[in-house]
């Protein structure tokens, strides 16, 4: 059996501040910040005897109400472990022999904030979990809701088993910024909320960690819907326009982006009560989409296939940017239309660069002309693009194509 000693020493061991040298948690007071640092979250120690300030009893109220307050724990360590509800009594909770959970309680490890754009304080706390007594820690991080009305603890996510953080939690642009520490590299992860729980924002948009400028990153469309992706302030939406009704569903909801090795998928849970559709546009590593509007995928679309490349042997960096698009160039006397696009970071990959581009059969009249166009941005300048017309789709061109960009003069 751990005791709550040794179980406050795993802890100790385990969340620790980079920047602060050494750590140590502990459940009895709420330690003062004893080298004031601008980008720090505030910090008080609320044991002190003294008349608070307004801004103090405030930030107190709040600390004791996390400390005191009901959390949704995970029971088991797998990809879908059981969960149980428990109350804390001084930032812990102690089943001995079977249950120990332990808020971080030090700057740098508790974050107040707006989280879903209600105006109301929200918090973001890391806790310790200890199962069985052995000497497994895992650390987790939760969003507490509307931490000065009836506070309510989102499922939380794992961050791992001995945790180093590189810098402050904060909570800005309604996400959780975190900065996590390890051997060989330090990872910025972002979380937001999404539903009952907390989801974490893939660095989009690809597992590499290369992020897109603000703008589209996936335009597609099928008889029945248009949607798009995109990005502002580095945070994922959607648009959603019904076809058969004429009306955009879903204008600029927040979307969830979430990636693996397969891919990267941005989703958005949508609204009953509002008569809002879930969405869901998954991207693979192959370039292949799929697209789902309340968890049926869309199959009555057609699309272009295909690669990127170049002759130059050079490499583009992991923040180079490619854009694809499908477009009408019917009309030498109008600009082109847009039916489709897709954009994509390079990360650890040079071309060729696979595509999918998902449009509407039932916009293609066979009189007309389409074709493929692609560049690519390094730093939001141009470096490459296609001079000559890579044609698709109708008067006998092919659904599947392999475009060649040409490097641009500088």
């Amino acid at each position: 059996m751990m005791n709550k000693r040794v179980f406050l020493a795993l802890v100790g061991a385990s969340l620790v501040t980079a920047s602060l040298g050494s750590g140590v948690l502990t459940t009895e007071q709420a330690i003062a910040q004893t080298q004031p640092d601008q980008t720090q979250p505030e910090w008080y120690n609320c044991l002190t005897r003294e008349v608070f300030t307004p801004e103090k009893q405030a930030w107190c109220d709040r600390w004791s109400k996390l400390q005191n307050g009901t959390y949704i724990v995970p029971l088991g360590f797998g990809p879908e472990p059981t969960f149980e509800t428990v109350t804390l009594e001084n930032g812990e909770y102690n089943r001995p022999g079977e249950l120990l959970v332990s808020l971080a309680n030090e700057p740098n490890w508790l974050a107040f904030g707006d989280l879903n754009g209600d105006g109301k304080t929200d918090a973001a706390v890391l806790f310790g979990v200890n199962q069985g007594g052995g000497t497994n820690l895992v650390t987790y991080l939760a969003a507490v809701m509307d931490i000065d009305g009836e506070a309510q603890a989102l499922r939380p996510v794992a961050l791992g088993e001995r945790i180093m953080l590189n810098g402050p939690t904060t909570i800005e642009n309604q996400r959780i910024n975190l900065s996590q520490l390890t051997q060989t590299e330090v990872i910025n992860r972002s979380f937001v909320t999404d539903g009952n729980s907390l989801s974490e924002l893939a660095q989009l948009p690809s597992p590499e960690r290369a992020e897109l400028p603000d703008g589209t990153v996936v335009f597609s469309q099928t008889p029945t819907y248009a949607v798009r992706v995109l990005t502002r302030d580095g945070l994922p939406y959607i648009n959603l326009f019904d076809k058969t009704t004429g009306q955009q569903v879903i204008n600029g909801f927040r979307a969830i982006a979430t990636s693996s090795v397969e891919g990267i998928t941005f989703s958005y849970a949508g609204s009953t009560a509002e008569g809002r559709p879930s969405v869901q546009v998954s991207v693979a590593s192959n370039g292949a989409q799929t697209i789902e509007v309340n968890d049926m995928a869309l199959t009555d679309a057609a699309s272009v296939t295909g690669t990127v490349t170049y002759l130059p042997r050079v490499a583009m960096p992991p923040n180079a940017v490619l854009e694809v698009s499908l477009i009408d160039v019917s009309r030498a006397d109008a600009p082109a239309v847009t039916l489709a696009s897709q954009s994509m970071v390079f990360g650890d990959r040079q071309v060729p660069l696979p595509f999918e581009l998902v449009y509407n059969p039932d916009q293609i009249d066979p009189r007309f002309s389409y074709a493929v166009q692609a560049r690519i941005l390094v730093d939001g300048q141009l470096r490459f693009t296609n001079t000559s017309r890579f044609a698709v789709i109708t008067q006998g061109n092919p659904t599947s194509v392999e475009v060649r960009v040409d490097p641009v003069s500088r």
